[in-house]
């Protein structure tokens, strides 16, 4: 049990607990960081069939940890932005604009027509490859559901091993 012979020296040491506490937030954020990136991958793993990576898929569902000033944050990678977004959501499923018709103007969205008011014939662009329609895993909220769980929990012990070193904490 810790003494202290007036609230001067209680405060002091209240106040160098605090400044302990702001010194060693990074360690506990890195810490946090690292384990919820193996929650991510973990999470990433289990729902696509053992490894982070959809079958056929050159880039995997990566993460990675960018520290700031106040600790670290995790953010998917620039490759692996893509398939966490179609591993949480699924793929093709809102309408991203669908048939124009022909003639349509992509800049303006007006149909062009001839002199004579026929609809003006436009050479269309090959469209992109249609893979159907796939339903998501919420893979992404499942791993961020798991890091709200245990993120805390590493926090807490954290800053219940700084206080041990000023005050006797059970």
């Amino acid at each position: 049990m810790a003494t202290f012979s007036s609230f001067k020296d209680f405060a002091a040491t209240v106040d160098q607990m605090n400044k302990a506490i702001e010194r060693d937030r990074k360690l506990w954020a890195m810490e946090m960081a690292k384990r919820a990136q193996s929650i991510a991958t973990a999470q990433a793993s289990r729902d696509l069939g053992g490894d982070p990576k959809f079958s056929g898929w050159k880039p995997p569902l990566d993460t990675h940890i960018k520290p700031t000033d106040t600790g670290a944050v995790l953010l998917p990678t620039r490759s692996g932005a893509g398939p966490w977004t179609v591993a949480n959501q699924g793929r093709h499923n809102g309408n991203a604009g669908g048939f124009s018709g022909p003639g349509i103007n992509r800049r303006t969205g007006v149909t062009a027509r001839t002199k004579s008011g026929a609809i003006r014939k436009v050479r269309s662009v090959k469209g992109k490859r249609w893979n159907g329609v796939t339903k998501g895993f919420r893979t992404a909220d499942k791993a961020v559901a798991l890091m709200e769980h245990e993120l805390p929990v590493i926090a807490e012990k954290g800053v219940l091993r700084t206080q041990r070193r000023y005050f006797d904490v059970d």
